[in-house]
């Protein structure tokens, strides 16, 4: 049975699902044994790195969101030689729970090893793509992507079936683009959107710089003939303006 103190990843077929919780996930795995350790770090994404070219060639000064993305890395044991009375990857209902620990040492961690990769890294039927996980335990919540995962057999009973393991998994936090950019949105920064379906000049300044009025020096800035008629598939650079 699933335990409020054990560490668990739940995964889901898109990220946006995950604040819905648990009805709209693909399934949880839970850790027999809590990991001793959970090593969460940061690493800086975004900045000044990327330096986009202008349509004569020269470079355009280019800001972009820079924030820190999180990673928690960690190791556990899955044991099925009957020394713990938990079963690993415990589910609401499983079929280890109705066995005596004699015959669930002959059965070896196939099964959890197996509901173990289907909660982090195989493709959903549904997306073809591996699931979005929500790292829980304690004060720990991080949701994100499997980016790596280990797995080392360690025991084996006498008829060759492997009854313990050890775990190394690495989650990495994953942020909507969409959202960074919303986050991080000042008018100091430079954009260059590609022009879409429905785009027009007052709407995309009224975005960037929350007044429509620069329409007209935005026009002036691309040298467009005329502000009503963007191309489509078109890319406009919209700098820091004086306001």
């Amino acid at each position: 049975m699933l335990s409020f103190f054990n560490l668990s990843i739940t995964a889901y077929a898109k990220y946006s699902y995950i604040s819905w919780g648990w009805f709209f996930s693909e399934g949880t795995y839970q850790l027999q044994i809590n990991p001793a350790s959970v090593k969460l770090s940061y690493e800086k994404s975004g900045g000044d790195e990327e330096k986009p070219t202008s349509a004569n060639g020269g470079a355009i000064p280019q800001k972009s969101a820079t924030y820190f993305k999180e990673t928690a890395s960690f190791n556990f044991t899955l044991d099925l030689t009957g020394v713990i009375p938990s079963v690993p990857g415990a589910e609401f209902i499983n079929i280890y729970a109705f066995l005596p620990s004699e015959m669930s040492y002959f059965l070896g961690l196939e099964n959890s090893i197996k509901k173990l990769k289907e909660v982090t890294i195989l493709p959903l039927r549904s997306t073809h793509m591996p699931p979005y996980v929500h790292l829980v335990w304690g004060d720990i919540s991080l949701k994100g992507i499997v980016s790596d995962l280990g797995i080392e057999y360690t025991y084996f009973s006498s008829f060759g079936k492997a009854v313990r393991a050890e775990v190394s998994i690495t989650i990495e936090e994953f942020i909507d683009p969409s959202v960074i950019e919303s986050k991080f949105q000042s008018p100091d920064i430079t954009r260059i959107p590609t022009i879409k379906v429905g785009d027009t000049l007052p709407a995309l300044c009224k975005e960037f710089y929350s007044d429509k009025k620069y329409y007209l020096k935005i026009a002036e800035i691309n040298n467009l003939p005329s502000f009503r008629r963007l191309k489509l598939g078109e890319k406009l650079l919209f700098p820091p303006l004086e306001k």
